[in-house]
């Protein structure tokens, strides 16, 4: 047993003591001094006594316990010789009143109380964090004192760029356990504020060790809210959610480094993030996790005078659905020529089938860069033209029926690795080179139609 220490600990229980003492002392100093028919002068040095010999084991204790270690040096620093002070000027008001001497006294009081309040708030920062005293305060104090809640629960749209430990665990961290367990404090020698020194731990080792079951941190948050070593020790605990999504990162891994989308997620964990976080980590389409502007008015109008039929996907969509009308008045050319000058980005569906459209033409299509469904049908594209499409890196559907393509369209389509449905049939694309592209894509469907034959 380490006696020293352990009388260390008595620090929180002695310190109270004196403090009410010492005040009650000074309510008498100031009776006597404005109520003398009072006759309290009597009782006034012996409670002053009485205090100062309570404040001096309570600061004895606590310089045993700040010999532990795990708190803020400076904050330290002046608590401990404030604390000395304090000893120091309840001795004197009692030696000072004892002698008859009340001079001293009349400043010695007041300075006293503000030695308590400021040490007492400098204890509290040191046990339950910076800003303790004005964490449940008036928003005026706050703002005074630059308190930073961090108290918003983050939104994100996409799990392919929220990072599970930086945006999703560091925060909870941060709000219930970084104020005892940072570079400066350090409580039980562990420092949490960044990777190294989480991994590293603290005087009792390692605090993540595998699994959640087997890891110090996960084991604290779950304890019995009575238990001493129940984490945190003071303010709010640990929600059932933010346990669970601990849990969760401890057993994926407890990697730093990696998204939402690269760890594997439990349906419990998924409800948790949509609830939680708002973050739906449903599989999406090309289309829903790509942002683009929203076309003016003005641009419907004139494409549509240009001879194409415009529709939005959908009600909340910023991508169009575009149809070539076969107006023969028009030119295609020209049309295509300023459907990519005014709406390249949100061009998502084109339908050009059945029309005069040129290998040369596609070089307009091409530049439609979210395009992913293109009907070509019964149009005299030719293997040149589907050279030029495969620059289009999300196109899902592609008709090509009725065209003119050959087997030599086989290398170019190979490409479109994005490429689900493709639709050959009355080509000269072959049965052969159609198993060939879906070998080279899994993913890939060739329809090459029936025959009268089969």
């Amino acid at each position: 047993m380490d006696f020293w220490a352990w009388l260390g600990r008595f620090h929180p229980a002695l310190v109270h003591f004196p403090i009410g003492i010492i005040v009650v002392g000074i309510i008498l100093y100031y009776i006597n001094r404005y109520r003398p028919e009072w006759k309290v002068a009597q009782a006034i040095s012996p409670v002053f006594f009485i205090g100062f010999i309570s404040a001096l084991l309570a600061a004895l204790c606590g310089w045993m316990l700040a010999e532990e270690g795990g708190y803020d040096t400076n904050t330290l620093f002046w608590h401990r010789w404030l604390g000395v002070g304090i000893v120091l000027l309840s001795f004197g008001l009692w030696w000072w009143h004892s002698k008859d001497n009340l001079k001293p006294a009349k400043y010695g009081a007041p300075l006293l109380v503000a030695g308590i309040l400021v040490t007492g708030h400098l204890g509290g920062n040191l046990t339950h964090g910076e800003g303790f005293l004005v964490e449940k305060g008036p928003e005026f104090l706050k703002k005074l004192t630059a308190y930073d809640e961090k108290t918003a629960i983050p939104t994100f749209d996409d799990p392919d760029s929220c990072n599970v430990y930086h945006d999703l665990i560091y925060p909870v961290l941060e709000s219930k356990c970084i104020s005892c367990h940072n570079s400066k404090l350090r409580k039980g020698g562990l420092d949490m504020s960044n990777t190294e020194s989480l991994m590293k731990g603290g005087r009792n080792g390692e605090v993540i060790e595998g699994e959640s079951v087997s890891s110090e941190i996960f084991k604290r948050v779950v304890l019995d809210p009575s238990s001493r070593k129940y984490m945190p020790p003071k303010g709010t605990p640990m929600s059932y959610r933010e346990i669970k999504l601990l849990e969760w990162w401890i057993d994926a891994g407890a990697h730093f480094d990696k998204s939402v989308s690269q760890t594997e997620t439990p349906k419990d964990i998924a409800g948790i993030l949509l609830s939680r976080h708002k973050l739906d980590i449903t599989p999406k389409s090309f289309l829903e996790k790509t942002k683009v502007p929203a076309l003016e008015d003005q641009v419907f109008v004139e494409l549509e005078k240009q001879g194409f039929a415009v529709q939005p996907l959908a009600m909340t969509s910023p991508f169009i659905d575009v149809r070539w009308k076969r107006v023969d008045s028009l030119s295609l050319s020209n049309a295509l020529e300023s459907l990519q000058s005014m709406a390249s980005e949100q061009v998502a569906w084109l339908d050009l089938g059945e029309s005069p459209l040129s290998d040369a033409d596609l070089a307009n299509v091409a530049k439609c860069k979210n395009l992913v469904r293109l009907k070509l049908q019964k149009t005299p594209v030719s293997d040149d033209g589907v050279k030029i499409l495969s620059q289009l890196k999300h196109l899902e559907s592609l008709n090509l029926y009725g065209t003119k393509i050959t087997n030599s369209a086989a290398e170019h389509l190979s490409k479109m690795s994005s490429l689900r449905n493709l639709y050959v049939w009355q080509t000269g694309l072959d049965q052969e080179n159609a198993e060939n592209l879906e070998t080279s894509n899994p993913d890939l469907e060739v329809v090459l139609g029936v025959s009268v034959g089969d």
